[in-house]
């Protein structure tokens, strides 16, 4: 997944270079290196440079959609997700609180399987995680999910903290 940041990040720079060095090559070795042979690579390079163009900005679309989604989702239990954080830690969750912590470990759960796919950039996922955290330091938060946990359906997300 980080590889496919570093070549969306690097494509350009690496296809330049190593276009220039098979036309030089052409150059310095000319009875070895056919112009066709090199045309035809230089070719290939190009092609090779739209097609990762087409695949980064399809991606960016897709991020900007799931990015969009995941914040307009957060920003509805973001108040009620914080009074959780703000009461008494021995206090136990009512029906709606318990509700409200299913659909957040679900975000999170939906969050944390496009990052494995290389759909949300790792920059993202990590302050996305670091706020998952500041929710696992709350007892009653962390000790619902860890409940839940337990039945594995939250797309590989072990842990809140």
């Amino acid at each position: 997944m980080k590889i496919k940041y570093k070549v969306f990040q690097y494509y350009f720079p690496i296809a330049l270079s190593i276009s220039i060095i098979l036309i030089i090559a052409g150059f310095v070795f000319p009875a070895v290196l056919d112009w066709k042979l090199i045309i035809t690579l230089v070719g290939s390079i190009i092609s090779s440079i739209y097609f990762i163009e087409k695949q980064k900005l399809e991606q960016m679309a897709l991020f900007k959609e799931l990015f969009t989604d995941f914040n307009r989702r957060y920003d509805g239990m973001n108040e009620r997700l914080n009074q959780i954080l703000e009461e008494d830690q021995e206090k136990p969750l009512s029906k709606d609180q318990i509700h409200l912590l299913y659909d957040y470990f679900n975000l999170c759960g939906e969050e944390y399987l496009f990052y494995k796919q290389g759909l949300i950039y790792p920059e993202v996922w990590k302050a996305w995680s670091n706020g998952i955290k500041i929710f696992g330091k709350n007892k009653r938060i962390r000790d619902l999910w860890q409940k839940e946990a337990q039945s594995d359906s939250y797309y590989g997300l072990k842990s809140l903290e």
